[in-house]
Order: C-alpha cells, then sequence, then structure tokens
C-alpha cells in the first residue's frame, strides 16, 4: 500500500459518506459485518454535508486518518485505520473521537 493510493481511498470514503452511498462506506471495511459501523452511522450528522481530512499518518503497512464528517448541527470526527487487505486499502478499525 502506497501513501497516495490510501490518502485517495480515505478521501473517496469521506465522499461515499456525504453522498450517502452505503454500499460504498459498507465495501471500504475490511470484514463486512464489522460492529463498529453501524454505531459510527448513528453518531453522524443527519444529513452528513461535508467530510475533511484533518489528519492521515501513513506508516509502513497502515495509515491512521481522522475525518471530521459535518452536517447542520454537528460534527463528528472518526478515526480509522487502514491496511492492505486483498490488493487495496481498507479499514481495519474505526471510532469516533
Amino acid at each position: 500500500m502506497d501513501e497516495a493510493t490510501a490518502r485517495s481511498h480515505v478521501e473517496a470514503h469521506g465522499d461515499a459518506v456525504v453522498r450517502g452511498d452505503t454500499a460504498a462506506i459498507v465495501a471500504d471495511f475490511s470484514d463486512k459485518r464489522n460492529p463498529q459501523i453501524p454505531a459510527i452511522g448513528r453518531a453522524l450528522p443527519r444529513p452528513v454535508t461535508a467530510a475533511e481530512v484533518v489528519s492521515f499518518d501513513f506508516g509502513d503497512h497502515q495509515a491512521v486518518a481522522e475525518v471530521k464528517y459535518s452536517g447542520e448541527d454537528k460534527a463528528v470526527t472518526v478515526r480509522s485505520r487502514w491496511e492492505e487487505v486483498d490488493g487495496r486499502p481498507m479499514i481495519v478499525e474505526a471510532e469516533v473521537v
């Protein structure tokens, strides 16, 4: 996994959240049954109107990103850890911070 590819996937994921593209959002998680997905979804503003990558740290085998999701009434930051799975960056862990 290279840094530019990982950053591109993080940004595309944020765009999918803004669009409300559930299929694309879930497809970025390494385990589609990931129990974190519903809790994170409930914490986000309704609707999400913007996604901003506020930090991106790239290491040898992973990237950690913090993305701020904003809506009319609140903003929520989600930290996600990305690793290469099946040849592409995928979220292996995520949490609201």
